[in-house]
């Protein structure tokens, strides 16, 4: 419908004898389909047909309309949801067949290319993700000193060091961030103290690995590491063997035992379903902080300085059902980013408005009324108010 319409502004004379009676039903107006369409395998096939048929007669009799942005966006929408067989017929692409593009790549829209779809928990939307960072000290009125607009899909703690640089070109980097479990890694708290001084306070994640679920099974703890030697020694007593640093994104060590020492020990059902146990884990610096934060978590001062953290809720809420901030005003990224900005300016004034406006007189009590001067003439007792406290 959106190519349908940039051809019929710029050349509408040229859809004479293609857009029939079956096309004006289905594309006259704008779709709007609900979590059960009717016929939605019929209006897959329509759809994919009548794509392929349109785009073919623009590439062939149209070539001047070719490279317009709806009907681009037609073409790169249609090859990542159909394909085409020897037998020029189209054909709905499965994720287990013919292969779908990540959620990272996918357009979702042809009126922004780089809107894109993603999900968090039972939230789903297509567009954008703002990251809203703001004062939490004692006694002051919170302000708002960043937004950083992302896209979608894009993970929240590869978004934080783009926080913290925005922060730093600003004069603003706080000696305390509070964030989100999403925020929060070994690596991401060492990053945040070296290059800019700051102590990154958020939840370190659990141990998930099998060893750690269950409890008749020796977890990593239960290891004793030696870093002086790199080596480690199990808990019946046997030294590892192998000991690498393998590439990766994120540094940690791996450990390997003996085939032959996990296969004659007593207790490998209670270590290892493998042949040998393998462990992996951060560098020592790392695997001491990521230790010592996990106590940490533990404590209650923790807790009492983290719990500060959930004003930014409050925050979040005042943006969406305050300012509308979850329906973008404007296409793309940059002009998304734009209404962020605008939205926190607008935040912060109405905040700093109501710390610095003056406390309002007490209202004047209400004058009564004819049937109440009558009660009180005649010294009956009447409420001063409709809430009054009465016997059960």
């Amino acid at each position: 419908r959106a190519a349908l319409e940039e051809i019929a502004r710029q050349a509408p004379q040229e859809l004479v004898g293609l857009v029939t009676d079956e096309w004006g039903e289905r594309y006259g107006r704008a779709s709007r389909l609900g979590r059960t369409p009717t016929r939605p395998k019929t209006r897959i096939r329509n759809t994919g047909d009548d794509v392929y048929l349109l785009l073919r007669y623009v590439r062939t009799y149209l070539r001047a309309l070719w490279q317009g942005p709806q009907v681009q966006a037609l073409r790169q929408i249609f090859l990542q949801n159909y394909s085409v067989d020897d037998r020029a017929r189209v054909q709905w692409r499965e994720p287990d067949e013919a292969g779908l593009p990540p959620s990272s790549t996918a357009i979702v829209s042809p009126y922004d290319l780089t809107a894109r779809y993603s999900r968090r928990n039972d939230t789903r939307w297509k567009g954008f993700l703002v990251h809203v960072t703001e004062t939490c000290d004692d006694g002051t009125v919170n302000i708002i000193t960043d937004v950083t607009t992302t896209p979608a899909t894009l993970y929240d703690i590869r978004a934080l060091p783009t926080i913290h640089d925005r922060l730093a070109q600003r004069d603003l980097l706080p000696d305390e961030h509070l964030v989100d479990g999403g925020y929060t890694s070994i690596v991401q708290q060492d990053e945040a103290t070296r290059e800019h001084g700051i102590t990154l306070v958020g939840p370190v994640r659990k141990k998930r690995t099998r060893q750690s679920r269950k409890g008749n099974v020796f977890d990593r703890d239960a290891f004793t590491i030696d870093w002086e030697r790199q080596q480690v020694v199990c808990p019946r007593g046997k030294p590892s063997r192998e000991w690498s640093t393998p590439l990766s994104i994120a540094p940690y060590t791996r450990v390997r035992f003996a085939k032959e020492d996990c296969g004659q020990c007593p207790v490998k059902s209670n270590c290892t379903r493998g042949d040998r146990r393998q462990l992996n884990f951060l560098p020592q610096q790392l695997y001491e902080r990521q230790a010592a934060a996990r106590a940490a978590q533990q404590t209650t001062p923790w807790k009492a300085n983290y719990a500060m953290r959930a004003g930014i809720e409050s925050t979040v809420n005042e943006f969406v059902n305050g300012h509308g901030m979850r329906q973008a005003r404007y296409r793309s990224q940059t002009k998304t980013h734009v209404q962020h900005v605008l939205t926190a300016i607008a935040v912060n004034i109405e905040r700093v408005n109501a710390e610095l406006a003056a406390p309002t007189a007490e209202r004047p009590p209400r004058t009564p009324t004819a049937l109440q001067n009558f009660l009180d003439w005649q010294h009956i007792p009447r409420p001063t108010a409709w809430r009054t406290a009465g016997k059960s």
